[in-house]
């Protein structure tokens, strides 16, 4: 499942210059420092994937879960379809409900330094927990399969026993089948030694292919139809038409029984005991919520002021501009490839995000626009080989990929109106778009065989997010006269937005509270 981690709170492409912010100044006073404490909280149980929404978890859920969901089972289906003489036979494990929610808790402490009247020098630091609550519910009344009882790692020994004898008697029947034919057993009747020969070749093919799905450690399947299920009982049927032939019309003896195959229905407990078995395909971690609290990625960088001319000499409104530059370190802890519900708090890349922020006013009313764009470095990852929409990836699809995460371009503006000199009410609207990224093997000895690594690259994806907030400016940050009564030392923001819009994707529908203050200590004149 493909899932942006917007960590919004270390402010994104403007990591001083609050994208949801209003009216305060897009640096620090000089000889001023500047204490800026943030919070967020980021919840998406909501996707849009070109324009259409779902579920959070919806790749984990199928009306009728198989191969559409499990790429392992792709081999089982053509096995199977092969035993059952069915070429359209697909492994129906049931209807898997699923339905989650992706939640960021951060918190940011930051300082900025005034150095000079124009030039502000800043980093923050996040803290972040990311939560994932998952429910999976299965409904395998009208499925046709349960965990495969011979399975070399998954089965038990009682049934790997017996599945090993079934195979036993099927190899010498048809060893003695093709031995009587070479020696000519039937060649005085035409219609015998076609009749044998037909079987011969359809009882290897059947044998072939259900040992291949049932107990070959490189493609045994971990479910099976069950032996009460239609195809089921049409492989047990085929499989005694094959022995009353060989035993009653060619004189081959000595194959009986049926084949091994699962006497329940797969419930969400099975399933669910199949991925987390250590020593079975998956190993992966249990399907329960997944919940990391550790810092994020924390960025550094550089506010110049070009212009300042924002409410300035008593005069309500004006102009002001700066640009930005911040560099984006990998110090937030990744998620964890073993579990399919983990998100970490960082993206273990380097980014550098170049912005500019414009403010515009008269009177009452103004706007701040601004616009940034994010470059986002290459870097190597540890992944489950395979598309966003099949995370049952197996264990051996656990390798080194190198990611190259598309840029990131973002546009804001915030429309304002001041109830008074310091308090104003304003509109938010972010547009973002990230541009596709591509997926390589570092190395020949890390690449999946027939799996190519652009399976992880991220498509192309914009939304639109729209809010409002509040916001409330001190004038004690530069502009106080001695004698004069001018306000608290701090600026704070509170926002709301809701992502509305999406192309492209996958894209969470992230809904997002901001509060930001920032608290202003003079150190120098």
């Amino acid at each position: 499942m493909r899932r942006y981690v917007w960590l919004s709170a270390s402010l994104l492409l403007l990591a001083p210059v609050s994208a949801s912010a209003q009216l305060e100044p897009l640096g620090a006073p000089k000889g001023t420092l500047r204490i800026d404490i943030g919070g967020m909280f980021q919840s998406a149980d909501r996707r849009l994937l070109d324009g259409t929404g779902s579920d959070y978890a919806t790749d984990f859920g199928s009306p009728a879960l198989g191969s559409d969901r499990i790429p392992l089972l792709r081999t089982a289906d053509s096995l199977l379809a092969l035993a059952l003489g069915r070429p359209s036979y697909h492994l129906n494990l049931g209807f898997e409900q699923s339905n989650g929610q992706l939640t960021f808790g951060t918190g940011v402490i930051g300082i900025a330094l005034g150095v000079t009247h124009r030039l502000t020098l800043f980093t923050h630091i996040p803290l972040v927990t990311s939560r994932v609550q998952a429910h999976f519910k299965l409904d395998s009344t009208r499925a046709d399969g349960g965990i495969n009882p011979a399975h070399p790692t998954l089965g038990n020994s009682t049934d790997q026993a017996l599945a090993g004898q079934f195979f036993g008697q099927f190899d010498a029947a048809l060893t003695t089948l093709d031995a009587r034919i070479t020696a000519g057993a039937y060649a005085g009747n035409p219609q015998l030694q076609a009749l044998a020969q037909e079987i011969l070749a359809r009882g290897q093919q059947t044998r072939d292919a259900l040992q291949g799905a049932t107990t070959d450690p490189a493609t045994a399947s971990p479910f099976l139809p069950t032996n009460t299920s239609t195809a089921g009982q049409q492989l047990v049927n085929r499989i005694r038409g094959l022995q009353d032939t060989l035993s009653n019309v060619l004189g081959v003896a000595g194959f009986g029984g049926d084949p091994v195959l699962p006497t329940d229905r797969l419930s969400q407990q099975n399933f669910a005991s199949v991925l987390a078995n250590p020593a079975g395909p998956y190993a992966l971690f249990p399907l329960q919520e997944s919940r990391i609290s550790r810092m994020g990625d924390m960025d550094i960088g550089a506010t110049y002021t070009v212009v300042d001319r924002f409410d300035r000499d008593n005069k309500v409104g004006g102009f002001r501009l700066a640009a930005q530059a911040l560099l984006r370190l990998p110090t937030g802890q990744l998620d964890d490839p073993s579990n399919l519900l983990d998100v970490g708090t960082g993206n273990g890349r380097y980014e550098l995000g170049l912005s500019g922020t414009a403010d515009l006013g008269s009177g009452r009313w103004g706007a701040r626009l601004s616009g940034g764009y994010l470059f986002r470095f290459a870097a190597l990852r540890v992944r489950r080989v395979g598309p966003f929409d099949q995370p049952y990836l197996t264990a051996d699809r656990l390798t080194n990929v190198r990611l190259n995460a598309g840029d990131v371009l973002q546009l804001g503006a915030r429309p304002f109106f001041r109830l008074t000199s310091n308090f104003a009410i304003m509109g938010v609207a972010d547009y973002w778009h990230e541009a596709a990224g591509s997926a390589s093997y570092p190395a020949a000895s890390d690449s999946v065989p027939g799996v190519p690594a652009a399976l992880l690259a991220s498509g192309s994806g914009s939304t639109l997010a729209l809010g409002g907030g509040v916001t409330y400016v001190g004038r004690a940050t530069g502009e106080c006269q001695p004698g004069h009564h001018c306000g608290f030392p701090i600026d704070a923001t509170w926002s709301y937005t809701n992502v509305f819009w999406g192309r492209g994707g996958p894209l969470n529908q992230y809904r997002t509270t901001r509060l930001e203050i920032r608290w202003y200590q003079r150190l120098w004149r």
